[in-house]
């Protein structure tokens, strides 16, 4: 795998991987709508649970993210940890986000004095498109009419894998700022 690019503020990157998806997803033409119905797609977990595909359903509740980021989409389709990159998407099979975060639970008790449900986040498809515009990336045209669920689960399954990180590019970024205790092995 290869990082060709990526986005800290939005928590993206662009990868090139060494295989040939069965399945490559379209991203939306259009703008996310206020209970639209999403399906989103990701190991949770990773492969602690099982390697296998999960996918949850929901719809998009709020058209902006925390602090009115407009660059997010809330939903309520449940989000774990092994979601984030996963394809959030619409009926068609066209991806209208990227699944990115969730709130924190113990931080929210501990401000709000109540436990979150069901409130994901996810990067709108148009901050991706602007990513693989600017890498020369061309993607699909959207789908137009909706498609079987059987069909849909084919389409998730053979365009969505399992990528693990040992760091976030957030923790790599913080400890290029440390200072390293041995520089020599010799």
């Amino acid at each position: 795998m290869t990082v060709i690019t990526y986005d800290l503020q939005n928590d993206l990157a662009l990868l090139k991987g060494d295989f040939t998806p069965k399945t490559v997803f379209a991203l939306s033409g259009d703008q996310p709508e206020l209970l639209q119905d999403v399906y989103v797609a990701g190991y949770p977990f990773g492969n602690e649970i099982s390697s296998s595909i999960k996918v949850t359903k929901g719809i998009i509740s709020s058209l902006t993210g925390i602090g009115n980021n407009f660059s997010n989409v809330q939903i309520d389709a449940a989000l774990q940890s092994g979601n984030s990159g996963g394809p959030i998407l619409d009926e068609m099979g066209n991806v209208v986000g990227v699944a990115v975060a969730k709130l924190d639970a113990k931080y929210m008790y501990d401000n709000f004095g109540s436990i979150p449900e069901n409130t994901n986040f996810g990067i709108r498809s148009s901050v991706v498109r602007n990513i693989l515009d600017s890498n020369g990336v061309s993607s699909l045209p959207p789908n137009r009419s909706e498609i079987e669920r059987s069909e849909l689960g084919k389409m998730i399954t053979g365009g969505t894998y399992y990528v693990s990180c040992l760091m976030t590019l957030a923790q790599i970024e913080v400890l290029k700022t440390k200072k390293v205790m041995y520089e020599n092995f010799d």
